[in-house]
């Protein structure tokens, strides 16, 4: 009894912390924006178009998303339960009916299964249903600057994570500027992207280096809309036919969907889920 009164009021003494901390940061961009501005300019970026970017009252640092991609933990089974149902295997075959051109198209062009680009679809973003509420821009600029020590500091995050920390930044910081010089050659607000607490976008969830590799116009309209159902359906053909998609070859599905998301259950998931569609 002792020990768990002490530990949680550790816990209760490290959250009542962390919501001291928070909003300070929110209210107020972390100093480190002043070199990931540096950074993002030194490797090509337009300093008016950086500058403009940061100073937009839009701009919120995310202390929760920060916190949550520190103690990232390699994902469970559990989480992927509610996929395999017999209500979510009916939605997944409509949404084939309902959008077999566009499927077909992207399988003639790209030769993936139409079973497996929904079923991806299915987990990603529930068939479009759920493509996620955090700004792409604050959630790659506040993930560039995890591994800062205020950042460190004010977040609360534990120092023993330096290694890890340092790791995630870096590819955060190169996400940010694929996502910022897509908008600014696209003339495209980056505000204006929503996606998942990690930065993926649309109904297909890509990050933004998949955006720029695999984006595909799949309605022709001259430009590439993730969230689209036509532009979403291209776009994961193209990626997994780039992963090595072989349809003749069924081990070549497992390889492909791991190179979409590194989770063996999330391999499992989506391959179960093609067979039944």
């Amino acid at each position: 009894m002792i020990g768990s009164r002490r530990l949680g009021l550790k816990i209760f003494v490290v959250l009542g912390f962390l919501s001291i901390c928070s909003p300070a940061l929110a209210d107020t961009p972390p100093v480190a924006y002043v070199d990931l501005k540096y950074q993002l300019v030194r490797k090509g970026l337009d300093k008016n178009y950086v500058n403009q970017v940061f100073a937009d009252s839009r701009n919120e640092f995310l202390p929760d998303v920060v916190r949550k991609i520190a103690y990232l933990r390699k994902e469970s089974k559990d989480i992927y339960k509610k996929f395999l149902t017999p209500q979510v295997v009916a939605r997944g075959r409509a949404y084939m009916q309902e959008h077999r051109q566009e499927l077909a198209k992207a399988e003639a062009r790209f030769g993936v299964a139409p079973e497996v680009i929904v079923a991806i679809l299915t987990v990603e973003s529930d068939l479009g249903n759920a493509t996620g509420k955090y700004p792409v821009f604050n959630v790659f600029a506040s993930l560039s600057v995890m591994d800062s020590p205020e950042v460190i500091r004010e977040v609360g995050l534990d120092p023993a994570l330096q290694g890890r920390l340092r790791k995630k930044a870096a590819w955060a910081q190169k996400e940010l500027q694929v996502f910022l010089e897509y908008c600014r050659s696209k003339h495209l607000d980056p505000y204006s992207y929503s996606g998942s607490w990690a930065g993926a976008m649309g109904f297909c969830q890509f990050l933004p280096s998949s955006l720029k590799s695999s984006g595909v116009d799949g309605d022709r309209d001259g430009r590439v809309d993730l969230f689209t159902h036509a532009d979403a359906i291209s776009s994961i053909a193209c990626y997994l036919h780039k992963s090595g998609f072989n349809p003749g070859n069924r081990a070549s599905w497992r390889r492909a969907v791991y190179s979409y998301n590194h989770s063996e259950a999330y391999v499992d998931t989506v391959v179960t889920l093609a067979s039944w569609y």
